[in-house]
């Protein structure tokens, strides 16, 4: 046991990162000022006197340029892998670094999120036409997605790469000078205080904080901890873990956000409520019904309660339960809403029942 404990404290690393945290801060923004916080998770008035403050820096043609960017090429996706790929720790350094990169690189950033992100399906892998931004473009054309105006924004995009990218590059660097370093100093002040408490909660109970924040793939197998993770914290994020690099499963290494008040989430008071409700989300025959055909297909609403013989307004209360417990996840087009198994969220909730109980 003191082996495993020693493995996982020299394998993980606490750390904040001016590139991650710039891309959560987006993200805060773009996503209407966050996400709905569960009850019982408090937020500091500090904090939230540094999230109100940068609001008030960003106008709303900033806002506005900078949520067509984060709606339409994902780029906060794009910040966290040039951060990633080109182990940059400053914002500075990760701008410097898309403007040294060329149009083919960027390129495959740009429509490798795309196709990530909305799940997009064709027969070629994507790998294989990545080293030709007519090829990427091509690609994406002709993928099958739902979201169809936001495909032919990206193609719209990668027709024209290098006006793009500096594009990107000038709103960013607005966006940092103008709002982000007016409150960069706060954020690192308080991550620095947080990370002692995560750092004490680490080498205290190593096995218990790795069985606590991370994932079904991040868990201990076999009495051994073969991972090499560094975890970023973030206050603009406060709550959720999300993995930001696709999983290396050569070098078996990784990158994740951890919210700052996660600590005060996950207990067992806590994670013993998140199982109840789960459960109960999948216990109704209609909800699991729903799940199977959108495990499917997506489909909206009308489509669902035609197939189901239910009425449109009952479907629509599952579907509501059902996006309250991110088990699904809802995709706007110009004339429905529809409907996608979240597969990911699905398989975590049964791997934290087992987890909970074995």
């Amino acid at each position: 046991m003191d082996q495993l404990k020693n493995e996982i404290k020299s394998k993980v690393r606490i750390q904040y990162n001016e590139c991650f945290e710039f891309a959560r801060a987006i993200e805060y923004l773009c996503e209407q000022y966050g996400k709905a916080l569960p009850e019982g998770v408090v937020i500091a008035e500090t904090d939230q006197k540094v999230k109100e403050k940068l609001k008030t820096k960003v106008t709303k043609e900033m806002l506005k340029e900078i949520s067509w960017l984060y709606k339409n090429l994902n780029i906060s996706g794009i910040i966290e892998a040039y951060a990633v790929d080109y182990h940059t720790a400053t914002v500075d350094e990760m701008l410097y670094a898309i403007e040294g990169s060329d149009d083919v690189v960027f390129s495959n950033y740009l429509g490798g999120i795309y196709i990530s992100k909305f799940h997009a399906r064709y027969y070629r892998d994507w790998s294989e036409v990545k080293h030709s931004v007519e090829l990427m473009k091509n690609y994406i054309k002709e993928c099958q997605v739902i979201d169809d105006s936001t495909r032919k924004n990206v193609v719209k995009c990668l027709e024209a790469p290098r006006e793009t990218r500096k594009k990107v590059i000038t709103l960013l660097r607005r966006f940092y000078r103008e709002a982000y370093s007016k409150v960069k100093n706060n954020v690192e002040r308080v991550l620095s205080e947080v990370q002692k408490r995560y750092m004490e909660q680490l080498f205290l109970t190593p096995t218990d904080f790795v069985n606590r924040y991370f994932r079904n793939e991040f868990r201990i197998q076999n009495g051994h901890w073969p991972y090499r993770m560094t975890i970023h914290l973030s206050l603009f994020d406060p709550l959720d873990l999300k993995r930001l690099s696709i999983h290396d499963y050569m070098s078996q290494e990784g990158y994740l956000v951890l919210g700052k008040e996660a600590i005060q989430w996950y207990n067992d008071e806590n994670q013993s409520h998140i199982m109840c409700q789960f459960l109960k989300a999948i216990s109704d025959e209609n909800r699991l019904t729903i799940l199977k055909q959108l495990s499917v297909k997506p489909s909206y609403g009308q489509e669902l309660a035609k197939k189901l013989g239910l009425t449109p307004a009952t479907v629509k209360h599952h579907l509501a339960l059902l996006e309250d417990m991110k088990l699904i996840t809802a995709s706007k087009t110009e004339h429905k809403i529809y409907y996608s198994i979240n597969r990911r969220v699905l398989e975590q909730g049964f791997e934290d029942v087992k987890t909970y109980l074995m």
